[in-house]
C-alpha cells in the first residue's frame, strides 16, 4: 500500500505541473485487470488461468483538436495462477509481479463535442518490476518465495483500447477497456525455447479535470 500511495503521489504531481497553454488535462484512473502469461517451453504445458487484481494511478492528456497524446503512470500487477484439487484438497500456485508502468497511448476522439465523447487508442508501455513472488497454497498451509531475481527488471509492450467519456461541469468521467501485450521475455535465464510475457486486461474508470 506505500509504494501505491507514493505512485499515487508522483503520478499526481506530474500531471499538476502541466502547463495550461498546451490544452492539457490531468486526471486519475483506476480499476480491475486480469492478467496471464503468454508462454512457450515447458511451463506452457500447464492450465494456467487469469489473475485478478486492481490498476490505479494517474494520466496527462495533451490535447490536439480531436486527438490526444496520453502518457499515464499506473501501478499494476501482471502474473497468472493455477487452481487444482489434489488428493481431494484444493491447491493454487499464484505469480504476483508488481510493476510501475509508463503507457504513452495516442488516443483518437472520435466525438471531440458533446456530452457523451466515445474514444480509441493505441501505443506502447514501458514497465519496471518492483517485486515478484511466488505463492503456493495447499493442505491448510501457505508458503511464499520471493522471484524478483529470476525475472527481468524491464519489460515493454503494446496497448490498445476503447472507451466512453462523460463531460460534465468542471471535470469528466470515463470507462474503458484495454488490452496489454507485452513484447519482452521476463524469464531472466531462460531455457533453450522457454518464454513468458506478460498479458492483461483492464477495465478502468478515469476522473479528469
Amino acid at each position: 500500500m506505500k509504494k501505491l500511495t507514493i505512485v499515487l503521489l508522483a503520478a499526481l504531481c506530474v500531471v499538476a505541473l502541466a502547463p495550461r497553454d498546451l490544452s492539457a488535462g490531468v486526471g486519475i484512473k483506476g480499476g480491475y485487470s486480469l492478467a496471464k502469461f503468454s508462454l512457450t517451453g515447458e511451463m506452457e504445458t500447464e492450465v494456467w488461468k487469469y489473475l485478478p487484481s486492481f490498476v490505479a494511478g494517474g494520466y496527462l492528456e495533451l490535447k490536439l483538436g480531436f486527438v490526444s497524446i496520453q502518457p499515464e503512470v499506473l501501478y499494476t500487477r501482471m502474473g497468472a495462477k493455477i487452481e487444482d484439487v489434489i488428493e481431494e484438497e484444493p491447491f493454487s500456485l499464484q505469480y504476483r509481479f508488481d510493476y510501475v508502468q509508463v503507457p504513452v497511448l495516442l488516443k483518437f476522439n472520435i466525438v471531440p463535442a458533446g456530452p457523451i465523447r466515445p474514444f480509441l487508442y493505441g501505443g506502447g508501455y514501458g514497465s519496471y518490476l518492483l517485486k515478484a513472488k511466488g505463492i503456493m497454497t495447499g493442505g491448510g498451509e501457505s508458503d511464499e518465495a520471493d522471484l524478483t531475481e529470476n525475472f527481468q527488471r524491464y519489460d515493454y509492450g503494446v496497448v490498445g483500447g476503447v472507451g466512453l467519456a462523460f463531460k460534465l461541469p468542471g471535470l469528466s468521467i470515463s470507462v474503458e477497456g484495454r488490452y496489454n501485450y507485452g513484447l519482452m521475455n521476463i524469464i531472466k535465464d531462460p531455457l533453450e525455447g522457454e518464454s513468458a510475457k506478460n498479458k492483461s486486461i483492464m477495465a478502468l474508470v478515469g476522473i479528469g479535470f
